[in-house]
């Protein structure tokens, strides 16, 4: 992934900073533009380092209206500062002053260069309704849980999900090896029982195992989901390494789909972090994400809905020449919010319910389809 190139095309990240000790908007900016890039003493800073552009630059400062005390700053970085890598990337973006309060990344401005480097999804919209068949309407979708199941009872779940005509079947980001229901043999099952559905009803329901294994248990983990015919995976990039969405997109030719586990201690703190949009939209799509759960207003998490259609616009939204990615708000949604999501999502997107199909009906195919007719009654209308 790494290029060993240089390049001054720069990066531009905006922060939005909160003002308590006293010192200026410039002082703040100065500080934060030498600690994401050299962190060493102003004072010390070589003049060839700083002639050729690789000390963070202050674009602009300026106070964030009927805000007190609070400044939007568009700090540049040279793009060969992130060496091309997801790791150093993300570093670059957040890294040192993460551990320093009050500062919020709102937005990034990212050149040419550095998009091209990251390639953003390998299958995105247009190549995941290619797989399944799926173009006019968003996709369906739900989770394969709890943990703690028979492999058998999991495999008849998997099955009545695809019967009831879903799009796609994510299993819980909690599935991990666990000795109730082993990676190798739940795979082998699951992927089983639903070819078996898939092919006696018709329909084209994908099954997205959860990857979870530690470092030196991945490449078999992902092994073991391509040799059984899946086409994607489900990851939680904060648990496991925001790299390994390129690792299996690009390695393995799989559709990733993230799990926002661990995300909110970035953006829980409206005046600390990452936004919403800015991690699990521009930062997941770049690095690779075809499709990108969040946690979804009216659900089980306290998000606004501004903040969560935010995120869509950010998957979808013109960007280079990178392909746009599948939204899919999540988090205790039900059937009777699927109108809401549509509305406020549109028709460019993954519909995740998962437990409120379990409360829906105890025949899971049933609550399936029922969820499948409502996606279609709407769209049709």
């Amino acid at each position: 992934m790494a290029q060993r190139i240089e390049s001054d095309e720069r990066l531009a990240i905006t922060y939005r900073l909160t003002i308590s000790d006293g010192r200026s908007p410039e002082d703040h900016a100065r500080d934060l533009a030498v600690e994401q890039s050299v962190e060493i003493p102003f004072e010390c800073i070589p003049d060839e380092i700083t002639d050729r552009g690789i000390v963070g630059r202050v674009e602009s400062i300026a106070p964030v209206p009927n805000q007190e005390k609070v400044f939007e700053v568009v700090i540049s970085y040279r793009s060969d500062n992130t060496a091309f890598s997801v790791p150093q990337f993300i570093n670059v973006i957040y890294g040192n002053i993460s551990m320093k309060r009050d500062i919020t990344v709102t937005g990034l401005d990212l050149p040419p260069l550095l998009l091209e480097a990251f390639g953003g999804p390998t299958f995105g919209i247009e190549g995941i309704r290619a797989i399944t068949g799926v173009f006019k309407r968003p996709l369906a979708c739900t989770a394969l849980k709890p943990i703690g199941l028979s492999l058998k009872k999991l495999a008849s779940m998997a099955a009545d999900y695809a019967r009831g005509g879903l799009d796609l079947l994510k299993e819980d980001h909690a599935m991990a090896d666990l000795a109730y229901h082993p990676f190798a043999e739940r795979i082998a099952r699951c992927q089983e029982a639903i070819m078996r559905e898939n092919a006696s009803s018709g329909h084209n329901m994908l099954y997205f195992p959860m990857i979870s294994g530690g470092f030196d248990e991945i490449e078999k983990q992902a092994e073991i989901v391509k040799s059984n015919g899946c086409k994607g995976v489900l990851i939680a990039p904060f648990l496991i390494g925001a790299d390994l969405i390129r690792v299996l997109s690009r390695r393995h030719n799989l559709i990733v789909m993230t799990h926002p586990a661990m995300t909110g201690a970035y953006y829980c703190d409206p005046s600390h972090g990452i936004t919403m949009e800015v991690l699990m939209g521009t930062i997941f799509r770049v690095i690779g994400a075809d499709i990108s759960i969040f946690p979804n207003a009216g659900g089980r998490f306290s998000y606004t809905a501004q903040e969560c259609r935010n995120v869509g616009e950010a998957l979808r939204r013109p960007l280079g020449k990178l392909k746009p990615a599948f939204p899919c708000p999540a988090g205790g949604m039900t059937l009777d919010r699927m109108a809401a999501m549509a509305e406020n999502f549109g028709s460019e997107t993954v519909l995740l319910i998962g437990g409120g199909l379990m409360q829906q009906s105890s025949d899971l195919a049933k609550s399936a389809a029922t969820f499948m007719e409502a996606i279609e009654q709407h769209f049709e209308n």
